[in-house]
This record gives structure tokens, sequence and C-alpha cells, in this order.
């Protein structure tokens, strides 16, 4: 995300400047939105507790918000197609991404402007 913010001509000093960018050009909800995403991630890789109960609410929460997370995905790879005109080098991975990400209900995030 640094890298294209960087190629679209913006200074990211921090990375909170370049959440900041995304979401005024609406690849993010919020940046709250993405921090929430980034946290639930770090908890799953990081996470070694033997409570079943809290390890079932955790991945739960990480399903609710898939949805989120592969929008904002696919907005992403749009911008840097259509905006950067980045690609990546091969397609291996492009079938299976277009169709996870057309599996995943577009919902708005709860701390989207408005929403």
């Amino acid at each position: 995300m640094r890298h294209a913010a960087l190629l679209s001509g913006e200074t990211v000093d921090s990375f909170l400047k370049v959440l900041s960018f995304y979401e005024k050009c609406g690849i993010i909800d919020s940046i709250e939105s993405w921090q929430l995403y980034r946290t639930a991630r770090n908890m799953a890789a990081h996470e070694y507790t033997t409570n079943y109960t809290t390890i079932a609410e955790h991945f739960n929460t990480l399903h609710e918000l898939l949805p989120l997370i592969f929008n904002d995905a696919k907005k992403f790879v749009n911008y840097c197609k259509t905006t950067l005109t980045i690609e990546p080098e091969t397609s291996d991975f492009e079938q299976d991404f277009i169709t996870i990400t057309k599996k995943a209900s577009y919902k708005t995030s709860p701390f989207a402007k408005g929403g």
C-alpha cells in the first residue's frame, strides 16, 4: 500500500498518512475499519491461547469481516490497475482472487463515513 501511494505522488512518511490517502480515495471505508482488520489479522496470527471459546469468537469475527476485507482488496487492486497501470507480472492467482471477491457480499464497514 505504501509503495502504491508513493507512486501516486503522495508523501507517506507514516502509515497513518497512507491510510488517510486511501480513505480519501475511497479504497478503504475508514482508517478505523482498516485498523480493525489489521488487529483481527494480528490476533489470528499471533495469539496462542487455548481458550476455545475465545478462539471461536475471534474466528467468527474474522469470518464476518471477510467481505469487507475482500471489498477493500478488490478496490485496491482496481486502483493499482486503473490509476497506476500496475498489474502483477503473472496472472497465476487472478482467477482465484476474482472468484473469492465475487463470493463476498459487499456490505459497508460499520466505520464507514455515514455508515
